[in-house]
């Protein structure tokens, strides 16, 4: 026999939880009755006796144990053990994962699901799954069942939560880095993965659907499979290798590359030789380096980190995906900041692909999701106040045709407006942010080019043309300011123009050297600025980058890898 204070007692922790939260947790009009929340069940406080708690044991047991906090509670746990009122609240507290003290088929499964999370990068201990012993041989009286099901109940949830949403606040990462990713309604996860027909594809089904999240899964199991013995050797830095050198280090680096010893006639064995620089060339172009040949530092780096033991960054990576919306759009764009890659996707497929620069380390480029809405051809270039103040002033302080010279124009706030005016007109040397605004038209030395690509946001940063096009031979490209250059920016915006928008490649190159002209797109394009160092490539290869901004240090460091 429970005593009735004791469900008093719990019945008034749990409206405190309610209250303390302050909102609706779940899909009230497929959970509650007549369409209320749970602060309007709450609201009737006042009314709930005895009478409202089911009769039998079993469903007395179990609303104490989701009315009383197991202990301080994050604001998360609060709104979980809220949404666990109302989904059993519903069910008038008649309990899903045991039935007459014995687990369901479906529990098990669930449970076993669970405790596979490191299967999806995921940590099985931070899930206290209820001991599956209960109820094996003898049922498990009310109370015990009760614990039971509330703590499966409670594993399901945060697991559900940490495989949609991710583990690490994306925001703690800094400032730039504003992708929100969105929670999981609590009460939909309970009411999705009980009733299911297969409850193990349910509780999968909260991990990103991406194709290249499915690939990272693969390749950390691989990777674990291939922890076995030493890392090899490094190949030591030292001068770069090119072919017809001789360097003690090469024996070393043919190792690495899988090929064979030097001939054992073979006037030097230390030759870099064909073989060797071919195999190298292969190396490099699949990694998206200069296929050069030629074994410089950057190229012994990427060769090092093949012998890395690389669970830790594919974890972290496929955190990072869960960061993303589940819909990235039929057709939408993505720019791989340390890949220095943008692609277009369209049904799941690459249907255009070029390089790109990215942001300085001075001068990140922000990570974010958006949508393009135009396409400005012939733009002029607003200069940004920070490089304007940071850049720009010092050279005009030294030389004050420095400005003419480069073909500026400047704006001064004049009764609140700002107005072309003579540069020479400018007191420089006590000039604020706030007062000036430096612009350079359009035409060939533009720092935008002939043509940039809008996504309005609160980074203010966007694609664009560039140029200076050497930059995009090189192997490590973060040069920019924060915007993201686009190699080939015409062939980008044929892509874009033609999908939905009618729009030929002659119709815009007629336009290039013109006025600044502004198209906006027919329909907007979801946009995904990103940061993988670690990804499968279309041939299965895992696939790793440099870690430019420390973003991936820092993931790491937070999942505790």
């Amino acid at each position: 026999m429970i005593d009735k204070a004791v469900i008093d007692k719990a019945l008034k922790a749990l409206l405190a939880s309610a209250a303390l939260i302050g909102l609706s947790v779940g899909s009230a009009h497929a959970y509650l009755p007549e369409g209320k929340t749970f602060r309007e069940r709450a609201g009737s406080a006042a009314s709930l006796t005895m009478a409202d708690v089911a009769s039998d044991p079993a469903a007395q047991a179990l609303k104490i144990q989701i009315a009383t906090p197991e202990g301080k509670e994050s604001f998360l746990e609060k709104r979980d053990r809220a949404a666990m009122a109302e989904f059993y609240a519903e069910r008038d507290y008649q309990p899903v994962w045991l039935v007459d003290g014995k687990y369901t088929p479906a529990a098990l499964k669930v449970m076993d699901r669970i405790a596979a999370a490191s299967e999806d990068g995921l940590d099985p201990a931070a899930y206290h799954l209820p001991p599956r012993t209960i109820g094996a041989s003898v049922p498990a009286g009310p109370d015990v069942s009760a614990a039971a099901e509330a703590t499966l109940s409670r594993a399901l949830l945060l697991y559900a939560r940490q495989a949609y949403a991710g583990r690490v606040d994306p925001a703690s990462l800094g400032k730039l880095v504003t992708i929100k990713p969105l929670l999981p309604d609590p009460i939909e996860v309970l009411g999705t993965v009980s009733a299911s027909a297969d409850p193990v594809a349910a509780v999968a089904s909260f991990n990103p659907p991406h194709p290249g999240y499915a690939k990272l899964r693969t390749a950390l199991a691989a990777a674990r499979a291939a922890q076995t013995g030493p890392a090899p050797t490094p190949v030591p830095d030292g001068k770069a290798m090119k072919l017809g050198m001789s360097d003690p280090r090469v024996p070393l680096l043919r190792a690495r590359l899988g090929l064979p010893a030097a001939d054992a006639a073979a006037a030097d064995a230390n030759l870099y030789d064909n073989t060797v620089a071919e195999a190298v060339a292969k190396f490099q172009a699949v990694k998206g380096l200069k296929a050069d040949g030629v074994a410089g530092g950057n190229t012994l780096a990427f060769l090092n980190g093949e012998g890395k033991d690389k669970t830790a960054e594919i974890i972290a990576n496929m955190e990072r995906w869960r960061w993303l919306p589940r819909d990235l759009g039929d057709f939408h764009v993505e720019v791989n900041i340390p890949e220095f890659e943008v692609r277009v996707f369209n049904d799941g497929k690459v249907v255009h692909q070029t390089r790109v620069v990215t942001g300085k380390v001075t001068n990140q480029t922000p990570i974010f999701s958006d949508e393009m809405e135009s396409i400005v051809v012939n733009p002029s270039w607003n200069v940004p106040a920070s490089i304007t103040m940071k850049e720009m002033l010092p050279a005009i302080r030294r030389d004050p045709s420095y400005l003419s010279r480069q073909g500026y124009q400047v704006l001064a706030s004049v009764n609140g407006k700002f107005r072309p005016v003579d540069p020479g007109m400018v007191d420089w040397s006590n000039v604020s942010a706030g007062k000036i605004q430096i612009r350079q038209p359009p035409g060939d030395d533009n720092a935008l080019g002939s043509i940039k690509f809008l996504f309005p946001n609160q980074h203010s940063v966007y694609l664009h043309d560039t140029p200076s096009k050497s930059l995009f031979s090189k192997d490590v490209r973060a040069f920019s300011h924060g915007c993201v250059r686009v190699q080939n920016p015409l062939e980008f915006a044929d892509v874009l123009l033609a999908y939905e928008g009618g729009w030929t490649s002659q119709r815009l190159r007629k336009m290039i050297g013109g006025k600044e002209s502004w198209v906006n797109l027919p329909k907007h394009i979801p946009i995904h600025l990103v940061y993988f160092t670690a990804f499968v490539d279309d041939n299965g290869r895992l696939e790793t980058r440099p870690d430019i901004y420390g973003y991936e240090a820092r993931v790491e460091k937070a999942l505790g890898l």
